[in-house]
């Protein structure tokens, strides 16, 4: 069995016809795991055969029973070519080897995590933005399906133990489940077999699906790997429901890959990506009927103040230049005072990009002042943009002009277009948010909705940290009926896949809660991967209450971070953390690691974070809130622990 990670290169180095295949592992101290290294080239038939075997050389046969084997291939252009598709007997070896057994009903998810959001934006935020690639994995729970075969590229490679630590957590197959000479390494072993995992590495800063775009060669590659001799599957049939591309956002290079590779998107495509930003979030609420804040644009009276946008210097066009936003610190001051004469007076007013990360691209300005004046609008106006230069923004790195190594929000205004709206003040505010899923039309007519989940999101002033499910019982019931109002209007303009409503609530006086609608996330978010987690390895679904039920009735609960940092744990390698993790002598460790059994425990992510910054994720899940929030903080201490172990091993080698 085996996990096979492929590093593509367009490199010429070798005419030669082989590929060379290296087995790296790291050892393990923890669940009597060994790996090996070992180093060989295989001719292009070797290779093929080696595949069609699956595994089953006797040498390889020998090394299975000590060994986890993860393979990188590294494949050049030039024999990746050789990969004929009209040459069946090397046209999807790989494809049929990973389906061995399962002719009619194998399902293949190609994974492309690839942060198709504006670059300049991500690069501001962090030095390290292709680390966010890795909340993707919690995809590999699906290898415990064994009709399911996951094609998992990455920009960076995943660390082997990070792949075996997410394997580890699944439960045995059924089949297996009754047998008491079952081994769970063996397991593993089964799961890896379904698993490629594919590291594209580049210099470019470009998000991963241009990346794969510029590999003709890998195209190649990954359209014999997914054509398929079963299921009656044809490539280009964009329909079959057999084989589906999941990504973390759509985006026109996703919507090209896609059409490359032949297979369906399973999340909205790039040309409709406009729902999804702040000015198309705004539209969809006043279609539904929703409930908003006040601001600007305020559609149709704003209209003059739109415009399209266009590509400064040698910057490609974005497909946000197509939509006709404000682009200027004048139009948006303009509208900010339409909306004042018009008697909105908020204690501040919030600026947000049209396509910002995790509210980093907000921004807050007091304007209170000017709204006291009896100003004609042009000349509030004028003094609202000399305002507009003394923002308060969300992320402290961001300045007006720019710092000639960041991009300004001056200039990112223009590139991305912006809104305005007033903040709603209250005693007791609250950011519960929603998570729905809308199934394509060729499995369900019309394109169902489904709420997968409600949050209650853990906000950082304005910025995402985490989130506790489910929503409070208080209002849960009226943010999923909202949600599904606009799920139904996005399924109605041609959407599938993941998207996410946020909401503000806050308490009246009398008890009621007012409950705003404040945005659409048209793509997978912070809450996906944690009740994913969760769904995948407990099973079972949302009921009507708003809670999440196991298959046998059990209510699960999570709360989950991506941010939990502690300066202890930089140097901290990934195999080191795991290790950690899976260390069955140690209390704390035995406390937080997931059980299997009963289905809690914590399911730890964003493993590259910590070595270099300290940073790691995780999702706590309990039998109800109490429960998850012991875990939480029980979480909280190990990692505590295990910096400080780290650093008295440093101690005593110096």
């Amino acid at each position: 069995m085996m996990l096979s990670s492929l590093s593509i290169s367009s490199n010429n180095e070798s005419e030669s016809n082989t590929v060379k295949e290296t087995i790296t592992c790291s050892p393990s101290h923890s669940n009597n795991l060994r790996y090996c290294k070992l180093e060989h080239s295989f001719s292009q038939s070797e290779l093929s055969r080696f595949h069609k075997s699956n595994g089953n050389s006797s040498n390889l046969n020998e090394l299975h029973s000590d060994f986890v084997h993860l393979h990188s291939i590294k494949v050049h252009s030039k024999n990746a070519i050789l990969l004929d598709p009209h040459d069946e007997s090397k046209a999807g070896f790989q494809f049929r080897s990973l389906c061995a057994g399962r002719e009619k009903s194998s399902k293949i998810v190609v994974v492309v995590p690839s942060l198709d959001l504006d670059g300049k934006e991500l690069r501001r935020m962090c030095d390290c933005i292709e680390f966010y690639e890795e909340r993707q994995l919690y995809h590999l729970l699906l290898a415990n399906d064994p009709n399911v075969r996951i094609i998992y590229l990455s920009s960076n490679q995943v660390d082997e133990r990070v792949v075996g630590y997410y394997l580890g957590l699944c439960r045995e197959e059924e089949s297996n489940a009754t047998d008491r000479h079952f081994d769970p390494i063996g397991n593993v072993h089964q799961m890896l077999s379904r698993v490629i995992m594919i590291h594209v590495p580049s210099s470019e800063c470009i998000p991963l699906s241009e990346k794969v775009l510029k590999q003709r060669n890998l195209i190649r590659f990954l359209r014999n790997l997914i054509r398929s001799p079963f299921n009656g599957y044809q490539m280009g049939d964009t329909n079959n429901p057999s084989v589906g591309l999941s990504v973390f956002t759509g985006s026109d290079s996703i919507d090209t890959l896609s059409q490359e590779l032949g297979i369906r998107l399973l999340e909205a495509s790039g040309d409709q990506l406009h729902y999804g930003t702040k000015q198309g979030s705004r539209e969809i609420f006043a279609e539904c009927g929703l409930t908003f804040p006040k601001g600007t644009p305020d559609l149709p009276a704003d209209e003059d103040l739109l415009s399209y946008g266009k590509a400064h210097g040698e910057e490609k066009a974005y497909w946000a230049h197509n939509h006709r936003y404000i682009r200027s610190a004048k139009e948006l001051s303009i509208g900010i005072a339409r909306q004042i004469a018009l008697g909105t007076h908020p204690k501040k007013w919030v600026i947000k990009l049209n396509q910002g990360f995790s509210g980093k691209g907000n921004a807050s300005v007091d304007l209170r002042k000017i709204q006291s004046s009896t100003l004609p609008i042009p000349e509030m106006a004028m003094l609202i943009e000399k305002e507009l230069e003394t923002m308060e923004f969300e992320d402290k790195g961001m300045t007006w002009n720019g710092d000639g190594i960041h991009i300004g929000y001056k200039t990112q205004i223009e590139r991305l277009g912006v809104i305005a709206e007033s903040f709603i003040e209250g005693e007791v505010p609250t950011s519960p948010s929603i998570q729905a899923v809308i199934e394509p039309k060729c499995e369900t007519e019309g394109g169902r909705v489904s709420i997968i989940s409600t949050h209650e999101q853990l906000l950082n002033g304005q910025v995402y940290s985490g989130c506790i499910n489910p929503a409070s019982e208080k209002y849960r019931e009226k943010i999923m009926d909202m949600g599904l109002k606009v799920g139904k209007m996005l399924a109605a303009r041609g959407v599938v896949g993941h998207f996410s409503v946020d909401f503000l609530a806050n308490q009246k006086r009398d008890g009621m809660w007012d409950v705003n609608a404040v945005e659409i996330n048209l793509r997978q978010g912070g809450t996906t991967h944690p009740h994913a987690a969760m769904a995948l390895l407990c099973g079972g679904c949302i009921c009507s209450d708003g809670l999440f039920r196991t298959n046998n009735g059990e209510v699960r609960t999570y709360i989950a971070t991506d941010t939990h940092c502690n300066p202890k744990l930089k140097g901290c390698s990934e195999s080191h953390l795991v290790d950690a993790i899976e260390n069955k002598t140690s209390f704390l460790a035995n406390e937080i690691r997931w059980n299997k059994d009963n289905g809690v425990g914590v399911v730890f992510h964003l493993f590259k974070f910590v070595e270099r910054h300290g940073r790691i994720g995780f999702t706590a899940i309990g039998r109800n809130n109490e429960e998850a929030k012991q875990l939480y903080e029980a979480t909280v201490q190990f990692l505590d622990a295990v910096g400080d172990a780290k650093n008295t091993e440093k101690e005593e080698i110096h």
